[in-house]
């Protein structure tokens, strides 16, 4: 026979668990709308081409550029 102990354990640890779940199943979810925007996968692509071909600023100058102060 369960305890109060190991049932509020067993309870917490299921709690958890759908949270993960859920989680993940949000992430899933975003990954698939980012997937299926062209225009997105297009702007990746472009971005990736732009660090290969070392069209690159760093981050302090891009913030600099932009009128903030680092």
């Amino acid at each position: 026979m369960n305890t109060a102990a190991e049932t509020e354990s067993a309870s917490d640890v299921f709690i958890e668990t759908l949270r993960r779940v859920d989680g993940e199943i949000e992430s899933a979810i975003e990954t698939l709308e980012i997937l299926s925007d062209s225009e997105t996968l297009k702007a990746i692509e472009e971005g990736l081409q732009d660090i290969k071909a070392g069209r690159v600023i760093r981050f302090e100058d891009f913030l600099k550029k932009h009128g903030y102060e680092v």
